[in-house]
């Protein structure tokens, strides 16, 4: 598989496209058993204190790495922040004064978040989709 078809994946896919184990925090592609996912362990969450991260109920806001895999081999990696005592995954902004996140890192946030409320916390952070291109 190429570099290309598997970003591609990352941008297009739904959840419903990958075997989840929230548990272990392993996300394994469905058409390609070899591309997969990884989130890291608990005791490497970094505290998070962005404004747009902790302005919800719970302020609690903590950066989670995903490290994507062919097979053994590394793909690709995506800090992502866990916001609102683990309600909902998001993707990092471009700055702390930039909102603007990217289309395909919101799907990448919508496959590896547990639950449907990744539209719902873009508005309530006041994060704004763009294309990948902009």
């Amino acid at each position: 598989m190429k570099l290309t078809e598997v970003q591609e994946i990352l941008a297009k896919s739904s959840q419903e496209d990958w075997i989840v184990d929230d548990e272990s925090g392993s996300f394994t592609y469905k058409n390609d058993l070899n591309l997969h996912i990884d989130r890291a362990d608990f005791d490497s969450y970094r505290e998070f204190n962005e404004p747009w991260a902790t302005s919800h109920p719970d302020p609690h806001a903590v950066s989670v790495e995903y490290v994507v895999k062919y097979g053994s081999s590394f793909v690709d990696k995506h800090t992502l922040v866990s916001v609102d005592g683990h309600r909902a995954t998001l993707p990092m902004p471009k700055s702390i004064n930039d909102l603007r996140v990217t289309e395909s890192d919101v799907n990448f946030a919508k496959i590896v978040n547990i639950g449907d409320r990744v539209d719902e916390y873009l508005k309530r952070a006041r994060l704004v989709e763009v294309e990948d291109n902009e």
